[in-house]
């Protein structure tokens, strides 16, 4: 592989960039800007609260199969008129109740059940009563199994399952976050590292122009030039001074772009920090393997893996559709116990009888007993089938869910084609630009002959200030080229590893950009271009 010298050394520049601030800067390498920048990025806390988000969600779908108890206390004191021949005199009830129960729905097979324990006092003045006061107390069991429909999946599960791919599917958008955000900071960092690199090809400019004034100036004084070179010679020093103050605000934009990217935004003392790159833009031409980046695209980009996720969702509602078209069989089974005691009244005579004491006292330990005996069981077991006649909403949701589930395919099929094409598309960038790089640092050594050859013909006598002038315009085009393409290059590896992982987005509009940008830079006319290629060079950040 063919490596280059980094762009200080190509350029030969060693003017140190005017500072920001007094404090001193931070030294900081492209790895650690990404490392910052996962840990402080807003946007990215901002996106990492999306899982757990989920998590609720899935919390809240399982919690309709925990198990619910239910207790309440009762007291009912009722006096009722006297209004039949058995009841000559007023009734006084009075009651307390109180009971205890737990149900749930379980999560396998659709089954329910429900188990219940109560007890009640009764203190009364019916003569008919044969215990006061009376104790009862009741255990009951019941339990519901569907046959058919809600067997296999139920709204319930299929809201859990669905919630648990849901919360796959955020963790694949923090994901693509992440990728995007740590693209997005290397790309503001290569932007800065090239805007700084661009204020450096300008004082270097610069100080051509100035030397160049001053020999004019020398000529001019012991009349060996014509009074118009010193004014070329000025005008040039003007123009480069124009370009120098637009290059100098392109970094600060470029650190403030950073900065975004890589502190917490919200605290003001983080936008005084000046920004120092101590990495050099890599500017080797990759060797890039496109059908092992297509192949790690379709396995693990974030889109991709939605797009697989929406599937299962539309699965799940299609089995679930499917479920429901079923006739409603469930088969339903209930056990009730009794246990009743109290204060026996004992009676004499015929009916009712005459009341002539109490008798013995069962307690409620007996009545316990009596429950857990079985003494007076109640046993139920049946079945109950429910069908819709027609046309029903289930056939049509079901329907439904299966031109969902297709249509979610076809959008898998879909996003796989542009993956391949956006992947292959951003391989075909990297090597456009790492030859675009060779034919740009060819120019430019060129163009640094060229000037040499000029210059030294111009102070020998025999070559003029403007050709002189020209020579040295067409080297800070050349070298503001190289820049771009530099730039360019980077920004489309920086594409092409995200592709692999992210959906395009702002990467590849950002390297799209970026590479317009240069293009326009190469294209254009030599004193527009140089205005261009600064400002292209701290404008493609702005995208990020």
């Amino acid at each position: 592989m063919v490596k280059y010298v980094t762009v200080f050394a190509l350029l030969g520049l060693a003017a140190p960039l005017s500072a920001q601030t007094a404090a001193a800067p931070l030294k900081l390498s492209v790895d650690e800007a990404v490392r910052m920048a996962l840990q402080d990025n807003v946007d990215l806390a901002t996106d990492r609260l999306d899982p757990q988000i989920g998590d609720t969600r899935v919390a809240a779908a399982s919690g309709l199969f925990k198990p619910t108890i239910a207790s309440s206390v009762n007291r009912n004191n009722q006096l009722s008129p006297p209004s039949s021949l058995l009841f000559p005199t007023a009734t006084r009830n009075d009651v307390v109740t109180s009971n205890v129960g737990l149900n749930q729905r379980l999560p396998w097979f659709g089954t329910s059940y429900s188990v219940g324990w109560d007890t009640s006092h009764t203190s009364s003045n019916s003569f008919l009563n044969s215990f006061n006061p009376l104790l009862r107390s009741g255990l009951s069991f019941q339990v519901s199994q569907p046959l058919l429909r809600d067997f296999f999946t139920d709204a319930a599960r299929s809201n859990v399952a669905i919630s648990k791919t849901n919360r796959a599917i955020s963790g694949t958008r923090l994901s693509e976050s992440v990728v995007r955000t740590t693209a997005g900071v290397k790309a503001a960092y290569w932007n800065l590292v090239s805007a700084r690199a661009n204020v450096e090809a300008r004082q270097a400019a610069l100080r051509l122009a100035e030397e160049l004034v001053r020999v004019n100036k020398a000529k001019v004084d012991v009349g060996q030039s014509p009074p118009i070179d010193l004014v070329s010679a000025q005008a040039e020093v003007a123009s480069n001074q124009e370009q120098l103050i637009v290059a100098e605000t392109s970094v600060k934009q470029a650190e403030d772009r950073l900065r975004l990217l890589i502190f917490d935004a919200a605290k003001p003392e983080v936008w005084n920090i000046a920004i120092e790159p101590t990495d050099a833009p890599p500017v080797g031409a990759a060797n890039i393997d496109v059908n092992s980046a297509v192949a790690t695209a379709l396995r693990d980009r974030a889109d991709l893996l939605r797009a697989r996720k929406d599937i299962e969702n539309a699965e799940l509602s299609l089995k679930l559709a499917g479920n429901q078209k079923l006739p409603d069989v469930r088969l339903n089974a209930s056990y009730q116990a009794s246990g009743l005691g109290g204060t026996e009244i004992l009676r004499t005579g015929g009916f009712p009888g005459t009341i002539v004491g109490n008798g013995q006292i069962v307690g409620f330990g007996n009545i316990l007993n009596q429950l857990f005996r079985s003494d007076y069981p109640t046993w139920a077991v049946g079945v109950s089938v429910s069908y819709p006649i027609g046309q029903s909403a289930e056939e049509a949701n079901q329907a439904r869910s299966r031109l969902e589930t297709q249509q979610a395919s076809q959008r898998l099929k879909s996003a796989e084609a542009r993956a391949i094409q956006q992947v292959r598309d951003a391989a075909w960038k990297v090597e456009m630009n790492a030859r675009r790089l060779e034919t740009a640092r060819a120019v430019r050594e060129l163009a640094e002959q060229r000037r040499d050859v000029e210059q030294k013909r111009f102070d020998v006598g025999m070559s003029t200030s403007f050709l002189v002038i020209q020579a040295q315009r067409d080297l800070s085009q050349a070298r503001t080229n190289e820049l771009a393409a530099i730039l360019a290059y980077d920004l489309s590896l920086v594409d092409f590893e995200a592709l692999q992982l992210a959906g395009p987005a702002s990467a590849a509009a950002t390297t799209t950009s970026a590479s317009q940008a240069a293009t326009a830079a190469t294209t254009s006319s030599s004193s527009a271009a140089r205005t261009t290629a600064t400002s292209s060079a701290s404008g493609v950040a702005g995208v990020f």
